[in-house]
């Protein structure tokens, strides 16, 4: 989840979150005037025990030239030195990571806020002790249906039980724990019983949207698509239960299709970097472009490329194309340096 994105696009159900505040700063800015950026998304890492048939990263391997530990910790360092105010760590699954735990620490050293984003199958009550230690944002545990069916078909692998089991460990630490859950044709229909259980088990919300074309997703998209009539029975339920919990959990939805969001973002950029595990920054998922290195470049380098290569001709095009036949998100992870 994009916190840059959601200023303009999250089509909030109930009262505003917690990053009201960081909402407003970004609410009518241009990401060209900041020094840095506000917001980093971080794929610490491409292994992952699941191969969900929508994964945008394609994870499920390690990269062999992932950024080492040293490498990870050096990067942890510019942030905090760039005074950065929010980070959202995701995989792969992070907590596959063996240095996940030392990247948290260091973050949080620096009082900036962190959301983990996982599917929460290597979380137990020690694992959750630890992270309520850290006194996250939020930890995201990926919920795709209300029963073992459906969320083990989208999530091929993965264990329904373990998910719901993490959230409950979570919650009873004491964490802010948020459920996501990613819509197809054959578990949309669940989406009302998933927000339900949210609110049984206690968690702070329930964030959802239609779900992005790009990685596996595109590969699997005649598979998981939903159509237009689904989606509007989605969306009318969701608001329902957002009526329903008004005041007691927070019921989000992202309203727009990723082209929606390149088309405004090739007018107004996101002042945030999306960072790979081999220390490449993209500019953004739905485009194959990165712009640096982190192995090889500063933070302030790559944030100066950024901000230059969504002016470059052969980005603006490539974008346009996209935008004119959606199946070229398939390219998204074939990555062309810009």
């Amino acid at each position: 989840m994009d916190i840059a994105a959601e200023d303009k696009k999250l089509s909030r159900l109930s009262n505003p979150g917690p990053d009201e505040k960081l909402r407003e700063i970004l609410r009518g800015s241009n990401f060209e005037d900041y020094k840095a950026p506000l917001f980093i998304a971080w794929q610490l890492n491409s292994a992952c025990n699941l191969r969900c048939l929508h994964c945008c990263e394609e994870s499920g391997h390690s990269m062999p030239d992932e950024m080492a530990k040293e490498e990870a910790l050096d990067f942890c360092g510019q942030i905090a030195e760039s005074n950065i105010p929010y980070v959202a760590i995701s995989g792969g699954e992070p907590m596959l990571c063996p240095h996940f735990f030392d990247v948290c620490e260091f973050i949080r050293a620096g009082s900036i806020s962190l959301k983990i984003e996982t599917n929460g199958e290597f979380i137990d009550e020690q694992a959750a002790d630890r992270l309520a230690e850290l006194k996250l944002r939020s930890v995201q545990i990926s919920l795709d249906g209300a029963t073992a069916e459906t969320h083990e078909r989208l999530r091929a692998g993965g264990n329904w039980a373990k998910a719901v089991s993490a959230c409950k460990c979570l919650i009873k630490g004491g964490v802010n724990t948020e459920i996501v859950f990613v819509p197809t044709k054959f578990n949309y229909h669940e989406i009302g019983n998933v927000v339900d259980m949210a609110y049984s088990m206690g968690a702070y919300g329930v964030y959802t949207g239609k779900t992005m074309r790009i990685g596996r997703a595109a590969k699997n998209w005649d598979t998981i698509c939903s159509s237009p009539e689904e989606y509007d029975k989605f969306f009318n339920v969701l608001k329902e239960k957002a009526d329903a919990y008004e005041g007691k959990m927070k019921v989000y939805y992202y309203p727009s299709d990723i082209i929606e969001e390149l088309k405004y973002r090739l007018d107004q950029p996101a002042a945030s970097l999306l960072i790979l595990p081999n220390g490449k920054v993209k500019l953004i998922s739905a485009l194959p472009f990165t712009c640096g290195d982190l192995k090889k470049q500063s933070l302030t380098e790559v944030w100066q490329n950024y901000k230059l290569a969504w002016r470059n001709p052969r980005v603006v095009e490539f974008a346009e194309k996209v935008i004119a036949d959606p199946q070229l998100l398939a390219q998204s992870n074939n990555w062309i340096e810009i």
